[in-house]
């Protein structure tokens, strides 16, 4: 067999290089496919999630409304007895002259610095904040307007809170079930471990703080301008609690693994 003369040599290493640099673009491509099938799969994930906030929020605007009316036609009877205004669910206390005040009234009035906006926006973020931190979604149940005295609170994370508006204060508390459960899913403890009150002091401390700093990133994008404070942790019975914090003007009853909690807010 007869050597390859120099012309030959160099077009072999001509074509080894073409098929090098073939076989790198397949390669090339196959990485580009599989990343843009990922980024289709982020994409559809993200979607998703719009789809869902946007329904949740027209949940609550809806919930919103039905209260407004309510409170203008001075509650109901019947079927609508879970939305009247003596129910422990949407109690909204009368004004001095006796009429309900309507929801817009008493956010203009009562609570000048919690608008729908603001409400909705430290929903959405308490959701994502808690599920963040235990890695499971609370859900949010309903807002509550006026003062409730069945809270059964065992820990509170007050934090400040002001705007050009006026100032105001919020709570994230948390009944003693939903604390033992949410205070084990943050540290990733076993069902039955037990927790310090110091552990569940720490953890609603760092929610606390997410939330609010979560939530003032978000209005921010809205236009609004927050300063917010620093968490003051108040441990103890549901009635020496609320005698420190005072009943709160407005309520937003969440429920964690079944487990009520809540943020509170006074404006």
């Amino acid at each position: 067999m007869s050597a390859q003369n120099p012309l030959e040599k160099k077009l072999d290493r001509y074509y080894e290089d073409i098929i090098d640099k073939i076989m790198e673009l397949i390669e090339t491509q196959k990485n580009v496919l599989g990343e843009q099938k990922e980024l289709k799969k982020d994409i559809a994930k993200l979607k998703e999630h719009v789809l869902e906030t946007k329904t949740e929020f027209e949940q609550i605007n809806a919930k919103l409304d039905n209260l407004t009316k309510l409170a203008k036609t001075g509650g109901g009877s019947g079927s609508s007895s879970s939305y009247s205004s003596s129910s422990s669910s949407y109690g909204n206390k009368p004004a001095s002259g006796g009429q309900p005040k309507s929801l817009k009234d008493f956010l203009a009035t009562e609570a000048a610095i919690f608008d729908v906006k603001v409400l909705n926006a430290f929903i959405k973020s308490t959701k994502e904040i808690v599920k963040t931190n235990t890695r499971t979604e609370p859900s949010f149940l309903k807002p509550v307007v006026g003062e409730n005295t069945n809270l059964k609170i065992v820990v509170a994370g007050r934090m400040n809170l002001s705007r050009d508006t006026g100032k105001g204060t919020m709570a994230f508390c948390m009944e003693l079930e939903s604390a033992t459960a949410i205070t084990k899913a943050v540290f990733m403890s076993p069902e039955d471990a037990k927790v310090s009150d110091a552990d569940i002091k720490d953890v609603t401390s760092e929610i606390c703080n997410q939330i609010c700093g979560k939530s003032k990133l978000a209005l921010k994008n809205e236009g609004y301008s927050f300063d917010i404070g620093i968490p003051e942790i108040h441990q103890g019975q549901p009635k020496d609690l609320l005698a420190v914090l005072g009943y709160p003007k407005i309520s937003l009853f969440f429920a964690y693994d079944k487990k009520p909690f809540y943020v509170l807010f006074w404006g």
